[in-house]
Protein backbone atom coordinates (compact mmCIF):
# COMPACT_ATOMS: atom_id res chain seq x y z
CA UNK A 1 0.00 0.00 0.00
CA UNK A 2 1.60 3.22 -0.87
CA UNK A 3 1.76 6.02 1.45
CA UNK A 4 -0.15 9.29 0.85
CA UNK A 5 2.08 12.05 -0.80
CA UNK A 6 2.96 14.89 2.17
CA UNK A 7 1.32 17.94 1.39
CA UNK A 8 3.01 20.66 -0.52
CA UNK A 9 3.36 24.26 0.99
CA UNK A 10 0.48 26.28 -0.07
CA UNK A 11 2.84 28.96 -1.00
CA UNK A 12 4.11 27.50 -3.74
CA UNK A 13 0.68 27.30 -5.67
CA UNK A 14 -0.42 25.23 -8.84
CA UNK A 15 3.20 25.58 -10.61
CA UNK A 16 6.63 25.83 -9.21
CA UNK A 17 10.30 25.70 -9.92
CA UNK A 18 12.12 22.30 -8.36
CA UNK A 19 14.60 25.08 -6.81
CA UNK A 20 11.80 26.88 -5.15
CA UNK A 21 10.39 23.08 -3.69
CA UNK A 22 13.60 22.29 -2.27
CA UNK A 23 14.11 25.48 -0.34
CA UNK A 24 11.33 24.88 1.30
CA UNK A 25 12.19 21.52 2.12
CA UNK A 26 10.50 19.13 -0.02
CA UNK A 27 12.87 16.11 -0.70
CA UNK A 28 13.69 14.85 -4.67
CA UNK A 29 11.66 11.88 -3.94
CA UNK A 30 8.69 13.88 -3.17
CA UNK A 31 9.08 16.16 -6.05
CA UNK A 32 9.38 12.57 -7.97
CA UNK A 33 5.46 12.01 -7.19
CA UNK A 34 2.97 11.02 -9.71
CA UNK A 35 0.77 13.26 -8.56
CA UNK A 36 2.85 16.21 -10.32
CA UNK A 37 3.68 16.59 -13.93
CA UNK A 38 6.53 17.41 -14.70
CA UNK A 39 6.19 19.40 -18.27
CA UNK A 40 10.00 20.34 -18.41
CA UNK A 41 13.53 19.89 -16.31
CA UNK A 42 12.92 22.13 -13.44
CA UNK A 43 9.74 22.87 -13.36
CA UNK A 44 6.76 20.92 -11.68
CA UNK A 45 2.72 21.37 -12.02
CA UNK A 46 0.31 20.13 -10.19
CA UNK A 47 -2.67 19.49 -12.39
CA UNK A 48 -2.00 18.43 -15.83
CA UNK A 49 -4.42 19.64 -17.36
CA UNK A 50 -4.07 23.55 -17.86
CA UNK A 51 -4.76 26.14 -20.13
CA UNK A 52 -2.50 27.66 -22.12
CA UNK A 53 -2.46 31.01 -20.21
CA UNK A 54 -1.44 29.19 -17.32
CA UNK A 55 1.09 26.78 -18.81
CA UNK A 56 2.57 29.74 -20.23
CA UNK A 57 2.64 31.20 -16.51
CA UNK A 58 4.17 28.20 -15.04
CA UNK A 59 6.99 28.61 -18.07
CA UNK A 60 7.68 31.95 -17.40
CA UNK A 61 9.03 31.14 -13.91
CA UNK A 62 12.00 28.91 -15.77
CA UNK A 63 12.40 31.59 -18.33
CA UNK A 64 15.16 34.47 -18.40
CA UNK A 65 12.92 37.51 -15.95
CA UNK A 66 12.06 40.59 -18.29
CA UNK A 67 14.42 39.24 -21.47
CA UNK A 68 11.57 37.34 -22.81
CA UNK A 69 7.91 37.54 -24.79
CA UNK A 70 5.68 35.04 -25.72
CA UNK A 71 5.02 35.01 -29.72
CA UNK A 72 4.17 33.36 -33.12
CA UNK A 73 1.64 31.12 -32.71
CA UNK A 74 1.82 31.47 -28.18
CA UNK A 75 0.71 35.20 -28.72
CA UNK A 76 -1.84 35.02 -31.26
CA UNK A 77 -3.37 32.41 -29.20
CA UNK A 78 -2.64 34.93 -25.97
CA UNK A 79 -4.52 37.73 -27.67
CA UNK A 80 -7.31 35.82 -28.95
CA UNK A 81 -6.54 36.15 -32.39
CA UNK A 82 -7.14 33.47 -35.01
CA UNK A 83 -4.31 32.05 -36.22
CA UNK A 84 -3.63 28.34 -36.57
CA UNK A 85 -2.89 26.77 -32.91
CA UNK A 86 0.14 25.58 -31.61
CA UNK A 87 0.60 23.51 -28.14
CA UNK A 88 4.06 24.35 -27.88
CA UNK A 89 4.93 27.59 -26.11
CA UNK A 90 6.86 30.03 -28.79
CA UNK A 91 8.94 32.52 -26.93
CA UNK A 92 11.26 35.66 -28.25
CA UNK A 93 14.49 36.37 -26.76
CA UNK A 94 17.39 38.62 -27.15
CA UNK A 95 19.94 37.68 -29.75
CA UNK A 96 22.64 35.44 -27.87
CA UNK A 97 20.41 34.52 -25.09
CA UNK A 98 18.84 30.88 -25.29
CA UNK A 99 16.20 28.64 -23.59
CA UNK A 100 16.41 25.16 -24.53
CA UNK A 101 13.09 23.84 -22.40
CA UNK A 102 10.68 20.64 -23.55
CA UNK A 103 7.92 21.81 -25.46
CA UNK A 104 9.34 25.91 -25.90
CA UNK A 105 10.32 26.61 -29.45
CA UNK A 106 12.85 29.34 -29.40
CA UNK A 107 12.80 33.04 -31.49
CA UNK A 108 15.72 35.58 -31.41
CA UNK A 109 14.89 39.42 -31.64
CA UNK A 110 13.15 40.67 -28.69
CA UNK A 111 15.18 43.89 -28.89
CA UNK A 112 13.34 44.78 -32.22
CA UNK A 113 9.66 43.73 -31.72
CA UNK A 114 7.31 45.55 -29.96
CA UNK A 115 6.13 44.04 -26.20
CA UNK A 116 2.91 44.66 -24.61
CA UNK A 117 1.61 42.41 -21.60
CA UNK A 118 -1.84 40.68 -21.51
CA UNK A 119 -2.52 40.01 -17.79
CA UNK A 120 0.93 39.10 -16.65
CA UNK A 121 2.37 38.14 -19.31
CA UNK A 122 4.64 39.85 -21.72
CA UNK A 123 3.57 38.61 -25.38
CA UNK A 124 4.75 40.56 -29.11
CA UNK A 125 2.40 43.21 -30.29
CA UNK A 126 -1.09 42.50 -32.34
CA UNK A 127 1.37 43.53 -35.40
CA UNK A 128 4.27 42.45 -34.28
CA UNK A 129 2.90 39.02 -34.16
CA UNK A 130 1.04 39.40 -37.44
CA UNK A 131 4.72 40.01 -38.71
CA UNK A 132 6.23 37.29 -37.14
CA UNK A 133 3.32 34.44 -38.50
CA UNK A 134 4.05 36.16 -42.24
CA UNK A 135 6.36 33.26 -42.70
CA UNK A 136 4.23 30.59 -41.39
CA UNK A 137 1.32 31.29 -42.86
CA UNK A 138 -0.33 31.79 -46.53
CA UNK A 139 -1.59 35.21 -47.69
CA UNK A 140 -5.43 34.34 -46.74
CA UNK A 141 -4.65 33.17 -43.14
CA UNK A 142 -2.27 36.09 -43.10
CA UNK A 143 -5.34 38.40 -44.35
CA UNK A 144 -8.12 36.67 -41.66
CA UNK A 145 -5.37 37.52 -38.91
CA UNK A 146 -4.74 41.35 -40.14
CA UNK A 147 -8.59 41.60 -40.59
CA UNK A 148 -9.11 40.45 -36.80
CA UNK A 149 -6.33 43.22 -35.61
CA UNK A 150 -8.01 45.51 -37.92
CA UNK A 151 -11.68 44.72 -36.85
CA UNK A 152 -10.79 44.98 -33.10
CA UNK A 153 -8.09 48.41 -33.45
CA UNK A 154 -9.27 49.92 -36.62
CA UNK A 155 -6.55 52.40 -35.86
CA UNK A 156 -4.12 49.49 -36.35
CA UNK A 157 -5.09 49.79 -39.92
CA UNK A 158 -1.76 51.76 -41.40
CA UNK A 159 0.66 49.86 -39.13
CA UNK A 160 0.50 47.15 -41.55
CA UNK A 161 1.96 49.06 -44.12
CA UNK A 162 4.00 50.84 -41.76
CA UNK A 163 5.36 47.51 -40.51
CA UNK A 164 6.50 46.10 -43.67
CA UNK A 165 8.01 49.03 -44.80
CA UNK A 166 10.27 49.33 -42.13
CA UNK A 167 11.04 45.41 -42.16
CA UNK A 168 12.77 44.73 -45.32
CA UNK A 169 14.29 41.48 -45.50
CA UNK A 170 12.44 39.58 -43.08
CA UNK A 171 11.34 35.89 -43.38
CA UNK A 172 7.65 36.64 -44.86
CA UNK A 173 7.81 39.72 -45.79
CA UNK A 174 6.51 39.11 -49.37
CA UNK A 175 3.18 37.23 -48.08
CA UNK A 176 3.34 40.07 -45.65
CA UNK A 177 3.55 42.78 -47.81
CA UNK A 178 0.75 41.25 -49.94
CA UNK A 179 -1.13 40.71 -47.36
CA UNK A 180 -1.38 43.93 -46.25
CA UNK A 181 -2.82 45.50 -49.08
CA UNK A 182 -6.32 43.52 -48.26
CA UNK A 183 -6.91 44.01 -44.73
CA UNK A 184 -9.80 45.47 -44.12
CA UNK A 185 -11.76 46.11 -40.94
CA UNK A 186 -15.50 45.30 -40.92
CA UNK A 187 -15.61 41.48 -41.29
CA UNK A 188 -17.36 40.09 -37.87
CA UNK A 189 -15.29 36.31 -38.63
CA UNK A 190 -12.38 34.38 -40.52
CA UNK A 191 -15.24 32.93 -42.74
CA UNK A 192 -16.41 36.55 -43.47
CA UNK A 193 -12.70 37.30 -44.89
CA UNK A 194 -12.65 34.04 -47.22
CA UNK A 195 -15.51 34.84 -48.41
CA UNK A 196 -14.42 38.89 -48.95
CA UNK A 197 -11.41 37.91 -50.30
CA UNK A 198 -13.18 35.09 -52.77
CA UNK A 199 -15.83 37.84 -54.25
CA UNK A 200 -12.52 40.21 -54.98
CA UNK A 201 -10.96 37.26 -56.74
CA UNK A 202 -13.98 36.93 -59.14
CA UNK A 203 -13.60 40.19 -59.81
CA UNK A 204 -16.82 41.37 -57.93
CA UNK A 205 -17.71 44.95 -56.93
CA UNK A 206 -16.90 45.69 -53.21
CA UNK A 207 -19.54 45.30 -50.86
CA UNK A 208 -19.96 47.35 -47.45
CA UNK A 209 -19.41 44.88 -44.58
CA UNK A 210 -21.35 44.32 -41.94
CA UNK A 211 -23.77 47.49 -42.62
CA UNK A 212 -27.44 48.60 -41.90
CA UNK A 213 -30.16 47.62 -44.51
CA UNK A 214 -33.36 49.81 -44.86
CA UNK A 215 -36.12 50.05 -47.32
CA UNK A 216 -36.98 52.32 -49.75
CA UNK A 217 -38.84 54.74 -46.74
CA UNK A 218 -35.10 54.31 -44.87
CA UNK A 219 -36.70 51.84 -42.42
CA UNK A 220 -34.17 49.66 -41.26
CA UNK A 221 -34.72 46.04 -42.02
CA UNK A 222 -31.19 44.64 -40.09
CA UNK A 223 -27.79 43.99 -40.92
CA UNK A 224 -26.22 42.48 -43.47
CA UNK A 225 -22.86 40.58 -43.72
CA UNK A 226 -21.70 42.03 -47.18
CA UNK A 227 -24.39 44.30 -48.82
CA UNK A 228 -23.91 45.86 -52.54
CA UNK A 229 -26.51 49.38 -51.68
CA UNK A 230 -26.49 49.75 -55.22
CA UNK A 231 -27.82 46.30 -56.86
CA UNK A 232 -29.89 45.90 -53.65
CA UNK A 233 -28.13 42.45 -52.72
CA UNK A 234 -26.92 41.12 -49.86
CA UNK A 235 -25.13 38.14 -48.86
CA UNK A 236 -24.85 36.59 -45.53
CA UNK A 237 -22.81 33.77 -44.19
CA UNK A 238 -24.31 31.77 -41.62
CA UNK A 239 -21.98 29.75 -39.14
CA UNK A 240 -22.72 27.08 -36.86
CA UNK A 241 -24.56 29.25 -34.18
CA UNK A 242 -27.09 30.64 -36.78
CA UNK A 243 -28.58 27.23 -36.96
CA UNK A 244 -29.39 27.13 -33.58
CA UNK A 245 -33.52 27.40 -33.30
CA UNK A 246 -33.95 30.77 -32.27
CA UNK A 247 -31.16 32.18 -34.20
CA UNK A 248 -32.72 30.69 -37.41
CA UNK A 249 -36.17 32.49 -36.47
CA UNK A 250 -34.44 35.71 -36.35
CA UNK A 251 -32.67 35.14 -39.41
CA UNK A 252 -35.61 34.07 -41.66
CA UNK A 253 -37.68 37.13 -39.77
CA UNK A 254 -34.82 39.66 -41.43
CA UNK A 255 -34.06 38.08 -44.50
CA UNK A 256 -38.01 38.00 -45.66
CA UNK A 257 -38.17 41.94 -44.48
CA UNK A 258 -35.11 42.47 -46.54
CA UNK A 259 -36.47 40.28 -49.55
CA UNK A 260 -40.48 42.01 -49.34
CA UNK A 261 -38.04 45.43 -49.97
CA UNK A 262 -36.91 43.94 -53.30
CA UNK A 263 -33.42 43.18 -51.95
CA UNK A 264 -32.02 39.84 -53.16
CA UNK A 265 -30.43 37.88 -50.71
CA UNK A 266 -27.79 35.09 -51.08
CA UNK A 267 -27.41 32.42 -47.99
CA UNK A 268 -24.05 30.69 -47.81
CA UNK A 269 -22.68 28.25 -45.11
CA UNK A 270 -20.15 25.72 -44.29
CA UNK A 271 -21.39 23.36 -47.01
CA UNK A 272 -20.26 26.05 -49.79
CA UNK A 273 -16.80 26.39 -48.44
CA UNK A 274 -15.99 22.78 -49.92
CA UNK A 275 -17.67 24.38 -53.27
CA UNK A 276 -18.28 27.77 -53.67
CA UNK A 277 -18.59 27.91 -57.93
CA UNK A 278 -22.29 27.55 -57.23
CA UNK A 279 -22.87 30.32 -54.74
CA UNK A 280 -20.72 32.73 -56.45
CA UNK A 281 -22.54 31.94 -59.89
CA UNK A 282 -25.93 32.64 -57.87
CA UNK A 283 -24.23 36.13 -56.36
CA UNK A 284 -23.10 36.96 -59.96
CA UNK A 285 -26.73 36.76 -61.19
CA UNK A 286 -28.20 38.43 -58.34
CA UNK A 287 -24.99 41.57 -59.14
CA UNK A 288 -26.24 40.82 -62.78
CA UNK A 289 -22.54 40.84 -64.03
CA UNK A 290 -22.16 40.39 -67.62
CA UNK A 291 -21.41 36.86 -68.35
CA UNK A 292 -23.91 35.33 -65.58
Amino acid sequence: MSRRATPLPPELGAAFTYDAARERGLTPRRLRHRGLVIPTRGLRLTDETRALRERAAAYLLLLPAGRVAFSHATAAALLDLPAPRDERLHVTLPRGVFVRRRGVVMHHGLDSREIRRTGDLPVTSALTTWLDLAAELSIDDLVILGDAIANRAPELLPGFARIVDSSAGRRGIRTARAAAALIQPGVLSPQETLWRLRFRKAGFPAPALNVDVHDAHGFRLGMGDFVWREQRVVAEYDGDYHFTVDQRRLDQARRRAMRAADWAVIELNGADNRNPEPAMRALARALRLPGS
